[in-house]
C-alpha cells in the first residue's frame, strides 16, 4: 500500500469519525434527517480537499430551488457517493446494495436514511421502488445507479442499465438528470488492494429529461437514451 493510499485512507475514517455523532443523531427523527445530507457534503468537502482531489462540476441546468430530481450515473468507484452528496444541491437519499448495511457505523445511517436493495431478489426490488417513490413524494433528490453497483473490472466502460430509475421516473412524472462522473475509476478503482491515485474528479449533470408525456412502453427508450448520453460523455472524456 503507497503512502499516498494510507494518507487517504486516514482522512477518509479520520473525518467520517469526527462527525459519526452528528449523523449518528441525525438518524433518529425523521423530521432531523435533511441534517445527514448537510453533514455528508461537510464530509465529502474536508475529504476531497485532505486528500488533494480537485472538484470540477459542470451544470448544464440550473436545478429549481422548489423541484426535486431521480439523479442516474455511471458506477465506477466507492467515491461517486461522495462525489455526488457533494455536488447535488439539498438533501438526497441514494439506492444502494443491502450489504452496505452490514458496513460498521456508516450501516447503520444507511438503513437509516437511504435505500438498500438486495441484487437478484425480486421482493428487495419492490420494496426498493415503494422507497424510492416515497422519498420522492417527500420532496428528496433520490440518486440511482442504473448499472445495480460496480459490475466487472472493464470501467469505465457502462454495464447494461437496469428499468427501475426510468420507471420510477415515469411513474412519479419526476425530471430525469443524467449524470456523468469522470476519473473516480482513475482516483480509487473498485480493486484488491484498495489503491488511490491521484486525479481530478469532475462532474457533468446533463440536461434534465421531462417524463411528464411519457408512459411505461416509454421505458426503454428513456433508459436507452440516458445511456447514449452518459457512455458518449465517457468516451468523449478518456
Amino acid at each position: 500500500m503507497n503512502l499516498y493510499t494510507i494518507w487517504c485512507m486516514f482522512w477518509f475514517m479520520l473525518v467520517f469519525l469526527c462527525l459519526y455523532p452528528a449523523l449518528w443523531l441525525s438518524t433518529q427523527r425523521k423530521e432531523w434527517h435533511h441534517w445527514n445530507g448537510f453533514l455528508y457534503r461537510i464530509w465529502a468537502k474536508i475529504l476531497y480537499f485532505g486528500i488533494g482531489i480537485k472538484m470540477e462540476t459542470e451544470w448544464e441546468f440550473e436545478p429549481a430551488k422548489n423541484q426535486n430530481y431521480i439523479y442516474v450515473s455511471n458506477h465506477t468507484s466507492y467515491l461517486d457517493i461522495s462525489a455526488m452528496v457533494m455536488t447535488v444541491p439539498n438533501f438526497s437519499v441514494f439506492m444502494g446494495k443491502a450489504s452496505l448495511s452490514k458496513t460498521p457505523l456508516f450501516g447503520y445511517i444507511f438503513k437509516k436514511i437511504h435505500i438498500p436493495v438486495s441484487r437478484g431478489k425480486g421482493a428487495s426490488r419492490i420494496e426498493a421502488f415503494e422507497k424510492v417513490k416515497e422519498a420522492l413524494a417527500e420532496g428528496k433528490n433520490v440518486l440511482i445507479y442504473p448499472e445495480g453497483g460496480i459490475i466487472g473490472t472493464n470501467q469505465p466502460k457502462l454495464n447494461p442499465f437496469k428499468d427501475g430509475a426510468f420507471r420510477a421516473a415515469i411513474q412519479t412524472k419526476k425530471q430525469l438528470v443524467p449524470v456523468t462522473i469522470l476519473y473516480n475509476w482513475i482516483i480509487f478503482p473498485d480493486k484488491q488492494p484498495f489503491k488511490f491515485t491521484h486525479h481530478k474528479c469532475k462532474m457533468i449533470y446533463h440536461s434534465p429529461i421531462d417524463t411528464t408525456n411519457l408512459d411505461e412502453k416509454d421505458v426503454e427508450d428513456l433508459k436507452n437514451k440516458t445511456f447514449q448520453l452518459i457512455d458518449s460523455t465517457i468516451k468523449e472524456n478518456i
